[in-house]
């Protein structure tokens, strides 16, 4: 027996809890779909496995060809067809091929995030925790809900959630934001046109042609004229006088 207060048990713990591969394997489900912790990926394996145990119960008495094994076949294939994890005019076969990321990508937290509401699954399980989610108008705070096949068109953000406005900044930039925001610059510029003027593009700067080097004036050379005047002032030059202390001592020798 169950009561509210203490619910029964939704899922089915591994036989051996130590197993690494194991372990691993579901760390990696849990990365990569925004999960709590290892108990949702075990309710997805108890769920996947409940309609599996079933169905290889069918196949075991399909020889048998009674109505009630085909009532319950069809059942079958009929809710698992509804909720989307396997497409139209499936078998029993293709319910025992399916994976547990099949039924993972049917949770309300992975739709929200691959349909755009949020940027990560871990954005989305906050914003349905927080009721900014709705289902057929129906908020929903329960990220492991199983999104049916025609519910999956009717998720939306509440009536009364601050998201609905693009501007929000925890809403994700989707291109219905970009395309809007891109509008409105353009209605400003039809009321208020704007001509837009070319630059004038400045003559590129003609070369600086450096100043040509100017030659050396050569000498002309001497007019003999002159040079036979220079010689002869050279030799009509007075030689210089002795001094007077020479004068001085050719007196005295002199006198001796």
């Amino acid at each position: 027996m169950s009561s509210q207060k203490f619910p029964r048990k939704k899922y089915e713990t591994p036989l051996h809890p130590w197993k690494e591969n194991r372990i691993k394997s579901e760390r990696e489900l849990i990365k990569k779909y925004g999960l709590k912790n290892h108990k949702e990926v075990w309710k997805a394996k108890t769920y996947l496995g409940k309609h599996r145990e079933q169905a290889r119960l069918l196949l075991a008495k399909v020889g048998t060809a009674t109505p009630q094994v085909k009532k319950e076949s069809g059942q079958l294939l009929l809710h698992l067809t509804r909720m989307g994890i396997i497409p139209m005019g499936s078998s029993l076969d293709d319910v025992l091929a399916l994976e547990t990321e099949t039924v993972l990508s049917r949770r309300l937290q992975t739709l929200v995030y691959l349909k755009g509401f949020s940027s990560t699954p871990y954005q989305a399980r906050q914003l349905i925790s927080h009721g900014h989610v709705a289902v057929k108008n129906k908020k929903v705070t329960v990220p492991g809900y199983m999104v049916a096949k025609d519910e999956e068109g009717s998720i939306t953000y509440t009536i009364r959630s601050p998201l609905n406005e693009l501007s929000h900044p925890a809403r994700p930039k989707t291109e219905a934001y970009k395309t809007e925001v891109s509008v409105t610059p353009k209605v400003i510029v039809e009321e208020k046109p704007i001509v837009a003027v070319s630059p004038k593009q400045e003559p590129a700067p003609l070369p600086v042609a450096l100043p040509a080097p100017v030659p050396e004036a050569a000498q002309p050379p001497a007019e003999p004229a002159v040079a036979a005047q220079v010689s002869e002032e050279k030799k009509t030059e007075k030689p210089a006088e002795k001094p007077k202390e020479h004068k001085k001592k050719e007196k005295k020798e002199k006198e001796a």
